[in-house]
């Protein structure tokens, strides 16, 4: 069967959340608690049955999984010329700069104050903060970019699972 990294994605994210369901059920359903002289209310929990199940959505989450790593260190994300795991590296970093940006460019160029003993003081950004508000503006530009590119070749590249 031929799926896109992105169904894959989904698929992942469906499966771990059965996995986490299940085992929620698990652990509210494993145990019942009855008095003295009651009878013992019957379960469906099975433990055997469980495990087979939680070993078969683990199987088959490392399988869509290793299948993406391999996609993200071998597919090339053409507009930036990196695998798509390169890719999320840039991306965390661009997004790192963009948040370092973000603070620089939200000073002004001069603020003063007075101190607690009357004396006026000045704080002067030693660089431009619109310049720096600009290359925030470029690099949100790039950021968009590169998200695009990334869903870009996870919707066009095919995994055989």
């Amino acid at each position: 069967m031929k799926i896109c990294n992105t169904e894959a994605m989904k698929q992942i994210k469906e499966l771990e959340k059965k996995k986490e369901i299940l085992l929620y059920t698990e652990n509210t359903k494993s145990t019942v608690s009855y008095k003295e002289g009651e009878t013992k209310k019957p379960s469906k929990y099975d433990y055997n049955q469980t495990r087979t199940k939680i070993k078969e959505l683990d199987t088959q989450i490392r399988r869509l999984k290793h299948a993406l790593a391999i996609a993200n260190s071998t597919v090339v994300v053409q507009e930036f010329h990196m695998t798509i795991g390169e890719a999320l590296i840039y991306l965390a970093q661009l997004n790192n700069e963009y948040r370092q940006l973000e603070t620089l460019s939200s000073k002004d160029k001069l603020e003063r104050r007075i101190t607690a003993n009357g004396v006026l003081e000045f704080t002067e950004c030693l660089y431009d903060p619109e310049e720096v508000e600009q290359a925030q503006n470029n690099l949100y530009s790039e950021i968009t970019k590169l998200q695009v590119a990334i869903d870009r070749a996870n919707l066009n590249h095919y995994l055989d699972i």
